[in-house]
């Protein structure tokens, strides 16, 4: 296939797009649309290779396996060996053995599942995994191994003319399908085959059947191709069902600029065409360089910004340079092909003996010099937990008389601490992970959900007859199930009053299991906690070692506020309609307008949203209120009593 400057351009507007979207620059906040340009341009390439060697009758599955190697495995192994050795010396044990499974999946091309069952793409936070952008890449493996074999099936039964109705068929069935699955099963339907195939197969049907159009019509496919593109790189967003039948519109873009074959002279362009020419090594190498910065929590500052995109772009050059041009098509494909899957192999092979190493003797490694990482299990408060049909934390904290009952979501155990600093008596700790307060209502995960209603269920009833006028505090990360609408991981419904709208049908359900509580118990909640954008801990650990820096973490209250408006909102509203009082734990997280991460380098967060010992203390006295208003509470029941 003759080499097309228009091609080229796109790749380079893919990357380009890819990377300005994952290091986060402002007006891009859509440019995850360059994996499906990617998509439509590998789909009309693979055709032409397939459709030209049938035509010619010298097509072998052989020869084009070995091609398709040549081109993905070997940057792809040097990014692993590379990530292999970064690890070995600045990633922590437990790190290191979770990049080197997503080494072992990228390298036999079953990311793209992997992740499916991990969570989305889109899922907070992403930037944990250092090969996520592999997922791709799995996809196109897979669509390799299938696509000639459906391509040769159909030449040899139906005909060369009915390949293009039969890939028209096929990828109108995947597009359906992906318009299906995405509002139920996002996770699936983002990096599955099925539901991508139709991105491949658009471009198939643009080789297979192209048009004659006057120059005028030119023009104007290619400028509305790349409105199109551009458009919905900088207008859509992560808060958009993907890919949905919204991937109809990047797609199409491709397919007119594809259609419009133009040669125009910004094609040419020196660093267009570079871009273009280093696209696939640009997609590789500015992943990892991303995950560094978020671990750092550097990428919000523009000029680290800057460099990881410059040294993104460096790396893509020299691995362009030095790894993908230096294999050339061989005279003996089969040979070629074998020694590139023992490359796969080998690499595996050293990854699976690293990991085993570096459990049996950490020590040996340099990395292992790291300060402790916090436990998510406080010191400061005995416990003692009872198993449970729900995977919950069902526990007895401290000794004494019930002062009080922490109910919610893992909030309630993060903040268990802060609690019992005041508390001369026990509580009760009822938490499961990832359940808001509600009871009627629809998430992604359905085995969650009906642990969630149930375990609600079982502690709304003993509220209701048990532990008279002990307080209870309510915790629930609002801001996660309120704005997971779009993916349907978590809340996707709430049925009762409040209308069809999830946030006011939440309020209505949430106020009213409030108002219940209330009437039998004095009830207090809780402020959302700061989110931070990236894994305090590990950041701190990776700056130290990468940059020998230990400087606090921090963001602007101004982002916490604004990301918590809505929860705030729920939570004020439930407060005044069931005489329930408030704590805000923000004054203390936040002081002089920063949010902290850290607090004198040490991490106040066990992940990016959970507190531990270290931030419970940095709180201590929050709740204090709950403890003072139990005891007057009392006395005066025991007056009314008496009386």
């Amino acid at each position: 296939m003759r080499f097309r400057q228009d091609i080229n351009a796109l790749r380079a507007l893919a990357v380009s797009l890819v990377i300005l979207y994952h290091f986060r620059v402002p007006g891009f906040s859509g440019g995850f649309v360059g994996v499906d340009v990617f998509f439509v341009l590998s789909g009309y390439l693979m055709t032409g290779i397939i459709a030209a060697s049938l035509e010619s009758n010298s097509f072998t599955f052989r020869g084009f396996y070995h091609s398709r190697a040549r081109r993905i495995i070997p940057a792809l192994a040097a990014l692993c060996v590379a990530l292999l050795l970064f690890g070995y010396f600045y990633l922590p044990t437990s790190e290191y053995r979770a990049l080197i499974r997503e080494i072992k999946s990228s390298l036999f091309f079953y990311s793209n599942i992997d992740l499916a069952a991990s969570g989305g793409y889109f899922d907070t936070p992403p930037a944990e995994h250092w090969l996520l952008h592999t997922w791709s890449l799995s996809v196109e493996w897979q669509f390799y191994m299938l696509y000639p074999i459906l391509l040769v099936g159909i030449h040899r039964l139906a005909g060369p003319l009915r390949l293009f109705s039969c890939v028209v068929f096929v990828g109108v069935l995947s597009y359906g399908l992906s318009i299906l699955l995405t509002p139920h099963f996002p996770q699936h339907a983002f990096y599955a085959l099925p539901s991508r195939a139709f991105e491949l197969l658009a471009g198939a049907a643009v080789y297979l059947r192209p048009l004659a159009l006057s120059n005028s019509l030119r023009r104007f496919f290619l400028v509305l191709g790349a409105v199109l593109i551009v458009a919905c790189a900088t207008i859509l967003s992560d808060q958009y069902a993907w890919p949905g039948y919204l991937a109809g519109l990047p797609v199409l873009g491709t397919v007119l600029v594809l259609l419009a074959q133009s040669d125009a002279n910004a094609f040419r362009f020196a660093p267009v065409r570079h871009l273009g020419a280093i696209s696939y090594s640009a997609y590789l190498w500015h992943w990892p360089m991303v995950v560094v910065l978020y671990f750092c929590g550097l990428l919000s500052s523009p000029v680290w910004i800057a460099a990881g995109i410059a040294f993104s772009l460096a790396a893509a050059s020299l691995s362009f340079r030095y790894v993908e041009s230096r294999f050339r098509k061989s005279e003996q494909p089969g040979r070629s092909l074998a020694c590139y899957f023992t490359v796969i192999v080998i690499v595996v092979a050293a990854s699976a003996g690293l990991s085993s190493v570096a459990k049996r003797y950490p020590d040996i490694r340099p990395a292992i010099l790291q300060q402790g990482q916090p436990n998510y299990q406080s010191a400061l408060y005995e416990q003692q937990c009872a198993p449970n049909p729900y995977g919950a934390a069902d526990c007895i904290l401290g000794r004494g008389d019930v002062k009080a009952i922490l109910f919610g979501d893992s909030h309630a155990q993060s903040h268990a601490a802060a609690v019992q600093i005041n508390n001369q008596g026990a509580a009760l700790e009822w938490a499961l992970g990832g359940c808001p307060l509600l009871l009627d209502f629809t998430m992604g995960d359905k085995e969650r959900q009906t642990k969630c209603q149930q375990f609600n269920r079982e502690k709304l009833n003993i509220l209701q007859s048990s532990y008279d006028r002990v307080p209870v505090v309510l915790f629930n990360y609002y801001s996660l199930y309120m704005d997971s609408e779009h993916r349907g991981t978590f809340v996707s419904a709430v049925s009762g009053k409040g209308g069809d709208k999830l946030r006011e049908a939440y309020a209505a359900q949430f106020e009213s299991i409030v108002c219940d509580i209330a009437k039998t118990h004095p009830v207090y909640l809780v402020r959302p906690t700061p989110k931070m954008p990236f894994n305090v801990y590990k950041g701190s650990v990776l700056q130290r070692r990468l940059f020998g820096t230990q400087n606090d973490f921090s963001i602007p209250l101004s982002e916490h506020l604004s990301r918590n408006a809505d929860a705030n909102f729920l939570v004020d509203q439930a407060a005044n309609g069931c005489g329930a009082k408030v704590i805000d734990p923000t004054p203390l997280l936040c002081p002089d307008g920063k949010c902290l991460g850290t607090f004198r380098q040490e991490p106040l967060y066990f992940d990016d949203n959970h507190l531990v010992d270290a931030g419970g203390q940095l709180i201590k006295g929050l709740f204090a209120q709950v403890f003072k208003d139990h005891i007057v509470g009392d006395k005066r029941h025991r007056e009314a009593t008496q009386d």
